[in-house]
């Protein structure tokens, strides 16, 4: 209910002799036209004949039953409230009380049509507060009024995605993107993304309040500039700079600077200034974004770091294969001219003995050399598992002396094993890197003295701080060329272009592989050496005792030589080339085996198969066989019905060497793995150690 009552301060005569007046006035317009009361249900008092037009009613009844004969009827319920309320402010301060709304009404077809409605309040002796109201059917121009705000909003709504489009795409990576406008020293805008990638207003977001004019905001940033950098600084940002760069026709400024962000890191800062001008104005206006920087100069310089690095790893390529191709040209050297010789001393046992002694020794040089270049290039040994058993460390040490003893007879080098100093010679080791070890150091010994020198090896053993556990020194010594000072740490790394004549053949050889395994067993390793002096190299391991009882403590005989008057053990000999299938044959025949030979996995398996139980004490399978290969042969080998001849030993010959060949060929089901060339001796000992079931 409205209360106007008190805004009229005259009053109207209106009463039932006047509306056949405005009756007969109102039936004649093209508009609507009805009188209702300003208070209590707001009743109509009249409507004249276009009212019933506009809301598609025949008679007045058919109206009355439509909108109940009220104003509130007559208005769509959505807008009624601020239809009135409308009205309401706009007779409260209108001199004239008079009111413009527009709202929608609902046709008895059940149409919304769209109308406006100008009104006007006043008091009257006989219906007191009234208002009559003149109304009009504008749906097509409010249809057509409002399709072309829809086209300006959906225009603005395109202009604001392309304006945050582009600041987004300017701020990737920016500290700031800020608008000004120089000549007035004030911002247009201040932006910045935050962590979702969306624009915020810089001060927000920064937690500032917010600065009128730009000079102070660049006097604030200079806070978190370098010290050093804060002339330059201030002369960049100066205003009257700026402008006058603008007239000189450099509308691009560009400066870096560091400075520190508001999380305390220190940032390089890559400032783009871009001058224009507002035409309609004529002020000097800027566009400046700052950008982050500092990864991308990190990224440039790691670049240009790579690139040295790779020239440097180029270099010591070069060098390295340089050096490689001397070790190896060496000894073929002496095999081509052994061979050579050969011939002219047919006849002659002693000279031709000699001749082949070389040959073999100078192939073993060869092979030691490749032996090198795989450790030191091609093995992880750090990603290795110690595999730790009982074992006899003055087996170990004669096993060591016999790999040394051919080089230091070639060299008529002095060598000596003092073992003495051991109480324990039953440790738990990992057996296999424990002689690489030793053989590794030993070697590196032999190759670096002169002949004639002197070669030791030292084992000494002390009081552990742990219990159950002997702490064991490995000294190899020697009176070679020596190590100079400045290239001790380095010898312990893998391969490096050669520094010199000290250990240039092949830098470090080998000590790289001898570091990992001496760490992988919990000790150390050090050197003291003095250029043309020689070298003294240490290993310190800790070694577990066995439990108690579960080997004998003393020192076990030389292995036996086999007995020939036994039954002779049949080995099957699986091997596709025919050279070395031959010479593996006549070895193994040599040291008393019965052997019989197949060109394949395939006729293998068959053997195996169709034989009888026993028959074969042994099978030795190359690796590299066309059709089935040697880890599928032992696979289906160990897949035999007869559980006998299923659990033949297995042994692989392979010229595949590093630890996880000799893993795959375990997993494969074969007893043990071993390297090509064969070493007949060592061979024979395996061969010994697996029919012993050791």
């Amino acid at each position: 209910m409205r209360q106007y009552s008190e805004k009229t301060d005259f009053t109207i005569c209106f009463d039932e002799h006047t509306l056949p007046v405005i009756e007969q006035i109102s039936e004649g317009m093209p508009g609507g036209f009805f009188i209702y009361h300003a208070d209590g249900d707001e009743e109509l008092i009249y409507i004249n004949g276009a009212m019933l037009r506009i809301f598609g009613c025949d008679t007045v009844e058919e109206f009355k039953e439509l909108t109940g004969y009220t104003f509130k009827g007559l208005v769509h319920p959505d807008d009624i409230e601020a239809v009135e309320a409308s009205v309401k402010a706009q007779i409260e301060h209108s001199k004239d009380d008079l009111d413009y709304v527009e709202y929608r009404i609902i046709r008895k077809d059940g149409k919304v049509r769209w109308v406006e409605d100008y009104g006007h309040f006043i008091h009257t002796r006989e219906y007191g507060d009234i208002f009559y109201v003149f109304i009009e059917d504008v749906t097509e121009r409010m249809q057509k009024r409002m399709a072309e705000m829809e086209r300006i909003n959906e225009a603005l709504y395109e202009a604001q995605l392309r304006e945050d489009y582009f600041k987004r795409a300017l701020l990737r990576d920016a500290v700031s993107f800020v608008e000004i406008n120089l000549t007035r020293d004030e911002f247009i805008s201040a932006s910045m993304l935050d962590g979702d990638g969306r624009v915020q207003n810089l001060f927000n977001f920064m937690g500032i309040t917010p600065f009128e004019k730009y000079s102070d905001f660049a006097r604030f940033w200079a806070d978190f500039t370098e010290t050093d950098e804060l002339d330059t600084y201030n002369r960049f940002f100066d205003i009257e700079r700026l402008i006058r760069s603008y007239e000189a026709g450099e509308r691009e400024q560009i400066y870096d600077s560091w400075v520190t962000d508001m999380f305390g890191r220190k940032r390089l800062c890559h400032y783009v200034f871009l001058l224009d001008k507002n035409e309609h104005t004529g002020d000097v206006v800027c566009l400046s974004v700052a950008r982050d920087i500092t990864e991308q100069v990190e990224r440039q310089s790691l670049l240009k770091s790579a690139l040295r690095q790779a020239e440097m790893e180029r270099l010591a390529r070069n060098t390295f294969f340089a050096n490689m191709s001397h070790d190896i040209r060496t000894p073929l050297n002496a095999i081509i001219g052994y061979a050579e010789l050969l011939k002219s001393y047919v006849g002659d046992p002693g000279k031709v003995g000699e001749c082949i002694e070389n040959i073999r020794y100078s192939g073993e040089e060869l092979l030691s050399v490749f032996d090198e270049f795989l450790r030191d290039n091609l093995s992880e040994p750090s990603r290795a598992e110690l595999t730790e058993s009982e074992y006899h460390l003055g087996e170990l040490l004669r096993e060591v002396e016999k790999n040394a003893e051919r080089p230091i007879k070639a060299k008529h080098i002095v060598f000596q094993l003092d073992k003495k100093d051991i109480t324990h010679v039953s440790v738990d080791v990992d057996y296999i890197r424990l002689r690489e070890i030793l053989n590794q150091l030993l070697d590196n010994a032999i190759k670096y003295t002169p002949a004639e020198g002197q070669v030791s090896l030292t084992v000494r053993e002390s009081e552990s701080d742990v219990k159950g556990r002997g702490l064991y020194q490995f000294i190899v010594s020697d009176n070679g060329c020596g190590i100079p000072a400045e290239r001790q740490e380095e010898i312990f790394q893998p391969v490096q272009p050669g520094k010199g004549a000290v250990y240039n053949g092949m830098p470090g050889v080998g000590l790289a592989v001898v570091k990992s395994y001496v760490e992988m067993m919990g000790g150390t390793v050090g050197v003291e050496s003095e250029a043309g002096k020689g070298s003294v190299f240490t290993v310190t391991l800790p070694l577990r005792y066995p439990m108690a009882g579960s080997f004998m403590e003393h020192e076990s005989s030389a292995s036996e030589e086999r007995n020939t008057g036994e039954e002779q053990v049949r080995i099957l000999l699986a091997e596709d080339n025919s050279i070395n299938r031959e010479i593996e044959a006549e070895l193994l025949k040599n040291q008393g085996y019965a052997v019989e030979t197949v060109c394949d996995g395939l006729s293998a398996y068959e053997m195996m198969k169709n034989a009888e139980p026993g028959y074969y004490g042994l099978v030795l399978l190359d690796i590299e066989m066309p059709g089935m290969d040697g880890y599928e042969t032992a696979r289906a080998i160990r897949r035999l019905e007869d559980e006998e001849l299923a659990e033949v030993p297995i042994v692989a010959l392979s010229s595949d060497v590093l630890e996880e060949d000799r893993q795959r060929s375990l997993e494969a089901g074969m007893n043990a793995h071993f390297p090509k060339p064969i070493d007949i001796e060592a061979l024979q000992k395996l061969i010994g150690e697996i029919l012993e079931g050791e």
